[in-house]
């Protein structure tokens, strides 16, 4: 024997019509019977298990029990994670309510997007009736065993959102945690109201009230949608809603599992359908008219009757405007609804998320409308200005006179109005109201949707059992009747099954709805009786209890398909704008009425300070609306701010807009390559940080003492190209400086063919023009004693000064013996040719040096030391003697040669230092 359905475990049970030709015999219709094999057909081809049994008997139904196969499941398991995935949607796991909603969308996706594309009431699929998950609430159960186990009984957490979310899913869950949030916060409000209320000795409209319950509001919201933030991010469904309102796109992405999606937007649909949304502004405009217009229509009425007539039949009449406006109010919402579907039909939306949306905010519209109205009215209108009717009543007792006439038998009647005298305005009539929305409207709210159900289905179940009673003398041989005939087993729980079906579906937002029009009752006229929360608190705690009953058994609403949602949009919206609105018109309604409305001020006048309302001064009313108004949008801005600031380590974790940045990093970061190669020829590249430092040490020259004035020389076409060298400045004020120019060292002598020398440590700037006495006398200062003064004239015929030295420094017997000690270790490998080449250089300088000013030379030796490069052992020949100058030139041509040849192999070495020393000695033979 197989197990029953309820043991097998369905996922979903799907209700078709299913109709008979013959009711006796059970044969269906032709049309019937082709739906029902398409639809088991369909069923198994895209992964599910079909048990089917019976359903209603009027009209005759089926029901269809399904089952998802677990790997077609872990299919559309691994479908929904990559939509999370490209969204940052990080739940995983896989909870009941999970699981009924991913077979729930891949049960009405269409086939092109790799769903099964049963829409019920729609299409090809209109026999489906409807689309019900398999819950807990079909098994049987009492009242009072639901009262005992989700009341009562406290031990086994039953109020606990988790639990709550993996029944019934988020969207749930979260109208419970906003329920929770909601009495925490009226708990705060009611501790203020009752203070306040004690403290002013049960007097109304207190102007520090209506700031605290400001406050109040605007702490609220934000601190609401922080913790939201930390719910859905605790939860993972972040950002979730894109993904509902991207779905049709997501679909065709993930179409055939493609590596590389070939999916590309090709349309502007999004712009024309919020085109199309624009249009529902004028709508909506116009049912604010008519229903205003009306209402305005029913409360002049009701003014008449009831502060003005005063004939037969008065406390009946005064009914009329409430049985007007029961009727009107209806009919405008079916007319409205009507037009809101048609406008939501041609809006096509591609999801349920923004088609949603699009509802809600245009019921919340009349919804508004309908609960607030009232109270507006009587705040703005009936208020300040009915002392305006007293003077007046004769006139409005002859204009009905006109206008009915006489001779109408009801005329005496409607003229019969109250004396002057006798008028007085209905000064509680907003305290009145108030209070009926607050206690008695949420009493008949709670009647209604708590009680009515249960005792509509008890008088329905006996109206259907007394039309299906067989009547007295009935034959038997007449056309019995179609019975059910389950098994035993499955008996009760198919009876859950068919009740369930019967009921209305359940829509959170109703519930929703329902706590955001109390808000707003006491975010704008909490003024009015501070003890409002404290009532308001105690209704939400029943209520909170009264609907995890409703939820659990099933006795009120069908079992809800779990949905997903990252926030309780577009509530938050109606929260925000009711607080806004509530700025406004709190601290207007406060000070209007905080001193009284009685007695009235001078009549007649339609000035606010001069109206009933007994406001003290505009200029205070102005100052009060703006303030607060003001403050509002700071103190909102501010706190939402912050809320967003500071956020808890799971939200960080989950943060979409880094976590894309680091994906995108991770992905990009190997594959994005420059499109050209590094330059292996870079001239810059052979200058490091060490030959930087290196070359600072070569920037600075050892100061001298005083140095003749510059000379300048006759250009030589055969000079070496001038190198920048740091060389001394001179000028007969400031001694020496440092420039680093190109430059060439220059030497002139009494010879007409002046000598030029590169290799020295220093050289002097050429300077033009006339050389004056005073440089005669500067020189004469610094001769020595045996030198002597001549001038010149340079290639440019100027005249210039210099001195001689008589003097004979260069011995040939010294530059032979550096020619051979240089010869000697040139041969020898193991002598150190740099020290010998020092030495040697060192012991021909040693003779130049009495040739040379004394601090020149002092330089010339220490570039010869620190070096061991006779290359740098430059010097300035100011003063040398002419019998020595050629012999100057050709040791000083050899010695640049002998060190350029240290780089090359020894026998060039040797080369040069032989043509250096042979130079020398042909010149002194020569001599």
């Amino acid at each position: 024997m197989s197990q029953p359905i309820q043991a097998l475990d369905p996922d979903y049970v799907l209700s078709i019509s299913y109709p008979l030709l013959n009711e006796e015999r059970g044969i269906p219709e032709h049309d019937a019977k082709v739906h029902l094999k398409n639809l088991i057909t369909t069923l198994y081809n895209y992964g599910f298990s079909v048990q089917i049994r019976n359903g209603t008997t009027k009209p005759p139904t089926l029901l269809i029990f399904i089952k998802l196969s677990s790997y077609k499941y872990i299919e559309a398991f691994e479908k929904d994670l990559i939509q999370n995935y490209e969204f940052g949607v990080t739940n995983k796991e896989n909870s009941k309510s999970e699981k009924l909603r991913i077979i729930y969308h891949y049960l009405i996706t269409p086939v092109k997007f790799g769903g099964v594309g049963i829409t019920p009431n729609k299409g090809n699929w209109s026999f489906v009736h409807s689309i019900i998950p398999v819950s807990e609430s079909f098994h049987d159960t009492t009242l009072k065993q639901d009262v005992e186990t989700h009341i009562t009984n406290t031990s086994k957490n039953l109020l606990s959102t988790n639990l709550i979310k993996e029944k019934f899913g988020v969207q749930i869950s979260l109208y419970f945690e906003f329920v929770k949030f909601y009495i925490f916060a009226l708990s705060i409000l009611s501790v203020l109201g009752f203070t306040s209320y004690l403290k002013s000795g049960g007097k109304i409209y207190s102007l520090t009230y209506a700031f605290i319950n400001l406050i109040w509001g605007i702490l609220f919201i934000t601190f609401w949608n922080r913790k939201q933030q930390y719910l859905v991010n605790f939860w993972g469904v972040q950002n979730s809603h894109l993904i509902e309102e991207f779905n049709s796109k997501l679909s065709q992405v993930n179409e055939k599992f493609e590596q590389s999606s070939s999916f590309k937007h090709k349309d502007n649909d999004d712009a024309y359908r919020y085109l199309k949304q624009l249009t529902f502004i004028p709508i909506a405009v116009l049912f604010t008219v008519l229903l205003v217009s009306f209402q305005l229509f029913c409360f002049v009425i009701e003014i008449f009757l009831t502060d003005v007539y005063d004939g037969p039949g008065k406390s009946l009449l005064t009914l009329i405007p409430t049985i007007l406006l029961s009727v009107f109010v209806p009919v405008l919402t079916i007319v409205y609804n009507l037009v809101g579907d048609f406008l939501i039909n041609w809006e096509d939306h591609d999801n349920i998320y923004s088609q949603n949306q699009s509802i809600l905010i245009k019921t919340f519209v009349l919804n508004f409308l309908t609960s607030y109205m009232p109270l507006l009215i009587t705040s703005f209108v009936y208020l300040p200005f009915a002392h305006l009717i007293k003077p007046h009543l004769l006139d409005i007792k002859a204009s009905i006179g006109n206008t009915i006439g006489e001779n109408r038998f009801y005329y005496k009647y409607l003229t019969q109005l109250k004396k002057q005298e006798d008028f007085k305005i209905n000064q509680d009539r907003l305290n009145a109201q108030f209070y009926y929305f607050i206690v008695t409207n949420s009493i008949i709210q709670l009647i209604l949707k708590y009680g009515l159900p249960l005792i509509l289905q008890f008088v329905f179940k006996l109206i259907k059992d007394f039309l299906n009673k067989p009547k007295a003398g009935e034959e038997s041989s007449k056309e019995k009747k179609l019975v059910i005939e389950d098994n035993e087993t499955e008996g009760p729980w198919l009876d859950n099954v068919r009740k369930s079906i019967e009921l209305p579906e359940y829509n959170v937002n109703d519930d929703f709805r329902s706590i955001i029009i109390q808000y707003g009752y006491l975010i704008m006229f909490g003024p009015v009786w501070t003890l409002a929360p404290i009532v308001a608190l105690i209704f939400n705690v029943i209520t909170f209890n009264l609907d995890l009953i409703k939820l659990s058994t099933g006795k009120y609403f069908r079992p809800p398909i779990p949905t997903r949602v990252d926030s309780i949009h577009p509530w938050n919206y109606a929260l925000f704008l009711l607080t806004w609105f509530g700025s406004i018109v709190s601290p207007i309604v406060t000070v209007f009425y905080r001193h009284g409305v009685a007695p009235p001020k001078t009549l007649g006048q339609l000035a606010f300070d001069k109206a009933s309302v007994n406001v003290s001064s505009t200029v205070e009313l102005l100052f009060v609306l703006l303030a607060s108004e003001h403050l509002f949008l700071f103190s909102y801005n501010v706190f939402e701010k912050l809320s967003n600031l500071y956020k808890s380590k799971v939200e960080w974790e989950n943060d979409f807009v880094e976590n894309d940045i680091k994906l995108r990093h991770d992905y990009y970061s190997g594959k994005v390559k420059p499109h050209f190669s590094a330059d292996e020829t870079d001239p810059w590249a052979g200058y490091t940080a060490k030959s930087n430092i290196e070359s600072i040490n070569a920037f600075p020259v050892k100061p001298i003492a005083y140095v003749a004035p510059p000379i300048v020389a006759a250009p030589v076409p055969t000079a070496p190209v001038p190198t920048e060298t740091i060389i001394p400045k001179v000028d007969g004020k400031n001694g020496v400086s440092t420039s680093a120019e190109p430059s060439i060292t220059k030497a002139t002598s009494r010879i007409s063919k002046p000598f030029q020398t590169k290799d020295v440590g220093a050289t002097f700037e050429a300077t033009k023009g006339k050389v004056t006495d005073t440089m005669a006398a500067n020189l004469e200062k610094v001769k020595d004693a045996d030198d002597r003064i001549i001038t010149s004239k340079n290639n440019q015929d100027q005249l210039q000064y210099a001195t001689i030295d008589n003097n004979k420094h260069i011995k040939p017997q010294d530059v032979a013996d550096a020619a051979k000690a240089i010869e000697t270790s040139a041969k020898n490998p193991t002598v150190d040719t740099a020290t010998a080449a020092k030495d040697a250089t060192t012991k021909v300088i040693s003779g130049v040096k009495d040739a040379v000013t004394p601090a020149v030379a002092s330089k010339v030796e220490d570039d010869a030391n620190d070096d061991a490069d006779v290359s740098k052992a430059d010097t300035t020949f100011q003063t040398i003697d002419s019998d020595y100058s050629d012999s100057i030139k050709n040791i000083k041509k050899a010695a640049k040669d002998t060190a350029d040849s240290l780089s090359s192999d020894k026998s060039k070495k040797k080369s040069s230092l032989k043509k250096l020393f042979k130079s020398s000695s042909s010149s002194s033979t020569k001599k």
